[in-house]
């Protein structure tokens, strides 16, 4: 289905920092992703970043293939922002030490509002800490697109899509990947469904969300928009979508320098991963350094055989491990 997967854009939301962060992957991202273009959006710091990584001739050869959009041209900041205030005043009084920030959700809500000013039938929201480690397919043979699940389940976000739309968690494993490929016309739908529950207060889908949530959770990370969007088109759209399991690697970060991943390590970790993840929170330790880019363990062990065993080795029981049925 490459033709179907040509009409599209990837739209990468991100902050100043982690697009510097990730500038050593902006190039594999234009080029591995399967959209027309790669559209990174974010603040004004953002788009003077890319310009800059423009003449530096980071993207020489593929400048077709990538742009920038200023976050306020898809939802202004400022009008979240005096809500999440008001919010914060209401719930907490003057405390700053609160938690998530309004950062948080405000990514989430520009995933949303995108569907307004796209142009295409479908959107790609890919994580901007994500890196593909080979050409991926998101649609299937049938020319139907994936839902690529994976294995996270918070409470808080069902509770809240629960109060939001009245739809409770349908599917064992999790929505949340690192990427989704939205439905210009399914987003507006759920947009609508949201906005006519007059028992949320807000007078626009995006107010309405942050209402929903539970005062005392509001600072916690309470809604996702990949668990709100797979969950009401799994019920309304059952059809819409085909289930897939996602291989990726979350835990990167551990294990190597960001900024010195070879060609080797790339086609190691294809031959299991579809993608991996740099988290801002992950940093490469001196127990774990020389451990996945080392030739001896690529040969003996694949990258998945090292991250079980490193799981083991590294990770408490209470931390996310990967886990996949196949």
């Amino acid at each position: 289905m490459e033709s179907k997967q040509a009409l599209f854009d990837a739209i990468v939301v991100v902050t100043g920092n982690d697009f510097m962060r990730m500038k050593s992957h902006h190039r594999r991202m234009v080029e591995l992703l399967p959209a027309r273009r790669l559209i990174f959006c974010g603040n004004a710091e953002v788009v003077d970043f890319f310009y800059k990584e423009k003449e530096e001739g980071i993207f020489d050869g593929i400048e077709d293939k990538v742009d920038v959009l200023s976050e306020d041209d898809v939802l202004a900041i400022a009008d979240v922002k005096q809500l999440w205030d008001e919010l914060k005043n209401a719930y907490l009084g003057k405390e700053r030490n609160i938690g998530t920030s309004v950062g948080w959700y405000y990514q989430q809500f520009l995933k949303y509002a995108y569907a307004y000013i796209c142009k295409d039938d479908y959107y790609l929201a890919w994580d901007g800490d994500t890196v593909p480690c080979k050409k991926i397919s998101l649609f299937s043979e049938q020319g139907i697109p994936y839902f690529d699940y994976k294995r996270e389940n918070h409470e808080e976000y069902f509770i809240t899509m629960e109060r939001l739309l009245h739809l409770k968690k349908v599917i064992s494993p999790s929505f949340i990947s690192e990427h989704m490929l939205f439905r210009c016309d399914l987003v507006k739908e759920l947009i609508g469904a949201i906005e006519r529950n007059d028992s949320i207060e807000g007078d626009c889908w995006w107010k309405k969300i942050l209402y929903s949530i539970r005062k005392e959770k509001l600072f916690d990370n309470s809604f996702s928009e990949f668990e709100t969007y797979g969950t009401y088109n799994a019920i309304h759209h059952p059809t819409a979508y085909r289930l897939r399991e996602w291989h990726s690697f979350r835990y990167a970060g551990f294990f190597f320098d960001i900024n010195d991943v070879q060609e080797k390590d790339w086609s190691w970790l294809s031959r299991d991963f579809m993608a991996v993840s740099f988290e801002r929170n992950h940093g490469l330790r001196p127990d774990t350094k020389n451990l996945f880019n080392n030739p001896r363990y690529q040969e003996k062990l694949s990258a998945r055989q090292m991250l079980e065993l490193m799981q083991k080795e590294f990770f408490d029981e209470d931390d996310l491990h990967e886990i996949w049925d196949n």
